[in-house]
Parts: structure tokens; C-alpha cells; sequence
């Protein structure tokens, strides 16, 4: 059991109409790595009624050493707490929004703030009140999470994007179970985009996965003058040649565009994958990650993630003397070079 955990007290919740949900809840979380490794469910039963539990939660999540705008209408020292649903799936129902609402009006400021990786953030919640306010996020299934040394959330783009080559919440939330909130030398990162526009940021993360498409070319002739194709390639990599549809390969980002628009269904795509970046970084220093395989299986996805963290477990360094944190990634990759670091 991780050392870094809040335990909330015990309470009687028997009558409350939330108790199905969160015995639900609380076995969900027994079946993931993530509430192994920090989350202890317990019930008592008597008379074949649960009458009670006790919930031990990590302190990922509550950001220390915040000041307060405005101390005088705070008052005493605060924290900044940061919150989203576990296992996380990038979506944030209308009930628990109503909560971080209720949350942030009532041991905060009233203000909340949407961080880049889609945590809700609630500033100026006083030491006091921690308890309760975790309490109340918990009944409507949010958690702490997205600070600290741990793989943050798993950022997904939204499955009903028009450009998207294939859903990706789904596999995004097996790999948030696998591997959410995970303890590792500093702050662990993984985005899924569903093409390769990339606008969750995949380029710049540790570990980026691009859902990528495998298009064919049927044996025909393309209509004179059809260059629908063409129009809709970001890179100009296809096109009617001589009659015929031909494909630079090189240059092709397999977002599967010329498939959608083709409207003799020449370019066809029956397959799609995963194209997988290590080592990308934003911040103060930005890093771009190195493809390390070109077109994954989703069954190939965990093998893979697992490897690389097992991998900067065992290879990072602490950084040089004043600074607390051990490497990012992209620090560890960057003084061994990526053919070092794949490397048993």
C-alpha cells in the first residue's frame, strides 16, 4: 500500500441513496491496479446490510504551498486540490460537475480550473475542510489525482470527432486502470490521439499513442478528373497518377483522410493501429518523442507501456544536487540516447 494516503474517517452511510453506487464503486476499484495499489475498500456487514467503510485515498491530487488571493477572505493556510473519475475516460458527467461546483462553494473560493490534462482544479480549499471535501468528490466518483511523482491522467481525445481514425476513450481507459496513478521517479505522462492531427498533445508526452490507419489501393482505374483524394490529404502524399491512385508512402501520416473522401472506394482501410512516441516533454525544456513502434495492436499496447516504465524505473538518475525530483524521461533518454535506453 502506497505511504502517500489520506484516510477519511469511518461513517455511517446505510440510509444513503448513494450506497449502491458506491459499493459499486469501491469493487470497480478493487479489480484495477490502481485501486490495489491505493485505494483499501472495506465493508462491514451486518444483517446482510453494509453499515459502513472506510476509504484510504492517496494524496496525489492536493497541491501544498498554495497562497490564497485573498487570505483575509480565506483565511488560515489552503491547498489547491485537483480532481477527475477513475478510471479516467476524458469525460466529466453533468452529476459530477454539480459536485465540484458544490465542493469548490463550499471549502473553496467558488472558482474551479480546467488543467491541460483535463483535472479539475479547486484553489483555496482550507486544511480543514480536505477530509470532507474528498468525501463529497467520492460520492459522485471523482477522485484525487493528476500532481505528484505518479502517471497522470490518460489524456484521450473525444470518440465523436469527425477526423478521428478510430475510438480511442476505450483503450484509453483500460490503460488508466493498468496504470493510473502509479508511483515513478517523477511525473509520468501518456496521451492517446485519435489521428494524427494530435491535439492531445502526443508529440510532447512521455509516452504518446496516435491511432494510425493501414489504407490499401483496390487494382482499378480513378474516374478522369477525381481528385477528391488529393484535396483532403494534410500532406499531399496521394493522388490520381496516369489514371491510377498511388500513395508516397513515405510521406504519408496514415490519417486515413483518402479513404473517407474517395467516392469509388479505391482507397480502402479494414485495418488501424497505434503508432507509439517515448520520450516527449513540455515545459521549461520541451522534448519531442521518438517513435518506437510505427503500427501497435491494441493488445500490444500494455506490453509496451509496461516495458518503458519498467525501463525508466530502472535507468533514471537523481537529478544534479538542489533538485529534489529524480529525471523525466526525456532527460534519461536524452544523456543514454533511445537505443540505450530500449535496450535490456
Amino acid at each position: 500500500m502506497c505511504q502517500r494516503r489520506r484516510r477519511l474517517s469511518r461513517k455511517s452511510i446505510a440510509s444513503s441513496p448513494a450506497m449502491p453506487r458506491l459499493l459499486n464503486m469501491g469493487n470497480e476499484l478493487a479489480r484495477c491496479s490502481q485501486g490495489r495499489a491505493r485505494v483499501a475498500w472495506r465493508r462491514w456487514v451486518m444483517d446482510e446490510k453494509a453499515v459502513g467503510f472506510t476509504l484510504e485515498m492517496p494524496k496525489v491530487g492536493i497541491i501544498r504551498g498554495v497562497k490564497a488571493k485573498d487570505i483575509e477572505m480565506v483565511g488560515g493556510k489552503v491547498v489547491n486540490l485537483r480532481t477527475c473519475a477513475r478510471p479516467y475516460e476524458n469525460i466529466y458527467t453533468v452529476t459530477q460537475l454539480r459536485a465540484i461546483q458544490g465542493v469548490s462553494k463550499k471549502y473553496g473560493s467558488g472558482k474551479v480550473h480546467l488543467s491541460p490534462r483535463h483535472n479539475m482544479e479547486i484553489p483555496e480549499i482550507k486544511n480543514k475542510h480536505i477530509d470532507e471535501a474528498l468525501r463529497d468528490l467520492y460520492v459522485a466518483g471523482l477522485f484525487p489525482g493528476g500532481a505528484g511523482t505518479s502517471v497522470r491522467n490518460v489524456f484521450t481525445c473525444p470518440d465523436w470527432c469527425a477526423r478521428s481514425v478510430r475510438p480511442v476513450q476505450a483503450i484509453g481507459k483500460m490503460v488508466s486502470t493498468n496504470f493510473g496513478d502509479r508511483d515513478m521517479p517523477n511525473k509520468f505522462t501518456i496521451s492517446f490521439a485519435g489521428c494524427p492531427n494530435g491535439c492531445s498533445r502526443p508529440h510532447n508526452t512521455d509516452v504518446g499513442i496516435i491511432a494510425v490507419a493501414k489504407v490499401t489501393i483496390a487494382d482499378q482505374g480513378c474516374p478522369d478528373g477525381c481528385r477528391e483524394c488529393a484535396k483532403v490529404c494534410p500532406v499531399q502524399a496521394v493522388g490520381p497518377t496516369e489514371g491510377r491512385v498511388k500513395i508516397n508512402r513515405p510521406a504519408c501520416i496514415a490519417c486515413g483522410r483518402c479513404v473517407k473522401a474517395c467516392p469509388e472506394k479505391i482507397l480502402r482501410s479494414e485495418e488501424t493501429g497505434f503508432k507509439v512516441l517515448i520520450g516527449g516533454k513540455e515545459g521549461a525544456t520541451v522534448a519531442f518523442g521518438a517513435v518506437i513502434a510505427e503500427f501497435a495492436k491494441d493488445f500490444e499496447l500494455l506490453e509496451i507501456i509496461e516495458s518503458v516504465l519498467r525501463k525508466y524505473e530502472q535507468k533514471v538518475t537523481p537529478r544534479l544536487a538542489g533538485r529534489k525530483k529524480k529525471e523525466r524521461m526525456s532527460e534519461v533518454i536524452e544523456r543514454l540516447g533511445i537505443a540505450a535506453f530500449l535496450a535490456d
